[in-house]
């Protein structure tokens, strides 16, 4: 794409992005201001293909001012300055100032880093999956996350989880994980789940739980406003501290292919994936595809994720809504399992009751 349609496609990201940031008051003002700013826009031109601009860009940002930049732009952001934060609509002079004068900085945190965001609560959606394939799988299990990040969602057996008040998981749990159920009786038994005989993660470029730059990336991908998002994240960093799981970095094309036949022959696997799809360019997400498949040569694939509607697996669309969906072995055909708001705040059953 040339150098003007990239910046055109990107002014138009821009302007439709405010309804992305629904909890986000400050990054919905901020929106059309970067719109509106060609000097600014052409910061994201730096971005890997496939990478989420908006996000990107206010990670970008938001890593700078957490780490102890002094602009005015940091007295908008509540993650910052608290509760002292002054009001988001006055924040757009501040914003393309901030980019003028730390463009070198953006331009190479935007050439290198990459959206990993790592949504504790989706690890509500993987547990609420396994507890639905407990019926298919009555033994262990290995389980795989492309995209893993820091590898939190690998520690779904490791949580506490309240959906709707229900707790499930072990009591004594380091982390806990809320969310509201929308059914109109109790959720499903979530402490019913498949055992984890192994666990391994994929990710391009793994985030270290232990090094303070990455755990600072990580944070700045939450919403500044989200004081209880970046409270669970670093709770769950800790956990993985605690004990690391084995994540290998590779791009997911070239490596799953190869996971398949180092897993133990005819056992069930579980990949998982949130929000990774949707990153990977288009002309390569029919690779992608066939690369998770083939980790199921070795052993039944049940494979599941959380992705939009616009990054289907194998291009085949079951449901047009916010759902953490599935398909089983020798049949790509994806089933939905539950409602979700994106970020796991609450889900609901798929025919809107229990």
């Amino acid at each position: 794409m040339g150098g003007n349609a990239a910046l055109a496609e990107l002014s138009t990201h821009f302007t439709g992005a405010s309804a992305i940031f629904t909890t986000s008051p400050l990054y919905r003002a901020l929106c059309p201001v970067v719109a509106a700013d060609t000097t600014t826009i052409e910061l994201l031109t730096h971005r890997r293909p496939g990478q989420q601009a908006s996000y990107l860009f206010f990670g970008a940002v938001h890593y700078l001012l957490l780490g102890g930049v002094g602009h005015e732009l940091r007295t908008f952001y509540p993650s910052v300055v608290g509760p002292a934060a002054r009001a988001p609509e006055a924040a757009g002079p501040a914003l393309v100032d901030f980019c003028r004068t730390y463009r070198a900085e953006l331009t190479e945190l935007v050439r290198t880093r990459l959206v990993q965001s790592n949504v504790v609560r989706r690890a509500a959606g993987l547990r609420f999956a396994l507890a639905a394939l407990r019926r298919r799988i009555p033994g262990p299990v290995h389980l795989v996350e492309v995209g893993a990040s820091a590898g939190i969602h690998l520690r779904v057996d490791r949580y506490r989880y309240l959906i709707g008040g229900h707790p499930f998981g072990p009591p004594d749990a380091a982390v806990t994980i809320q969310s509201d159920w929308l059914g109109a009786g109790v959720p499903p038994d979530l402490d019913d789940v498949p055992a984890i005989a192994s666990r391994i993660g994929v990710d391009l470029n793994p985030v270290h739980a232990t090094d303070e730059a990455d755990r600072r990336w990580l944070r700045a991908l939450v919403w500044p406003e989200d004081r209880a998002g970046a409270d669970l994240l670093a709770a769950a960093l800790d956990e993985v501290v605690r004990d690391p799981p084995r994540i290998i970095a590779g791009d997911a094309v070239d490596v799953c292919p190869g996971l398949g036949a180092g897993l133990p022959p005819g056992e069930p696997r579980v990949v998982f994936h949130a929000a990774t799809r949707m990153h990977v360019p288009a002309a390569r997400r029919a690779a992608f595809d066939r690369a998770i498949d083939a980790i199921g040569e070795g052993g039944p694939l049940f494979h599941v994720w959380q992705e939009p509607a616009s990054a289907p697996h194998h291009g085949e669309v079951a449901d047009g809504r916010d759902v953490i969906a599935f398909h089983g072995p020798g049949d790509t055909t994806p089933v939905s399992l539950v409602r979700i708001d994106g970020h796991l705040r609450w889900l609901a059953p798929l025919n809107g009751t229990t």
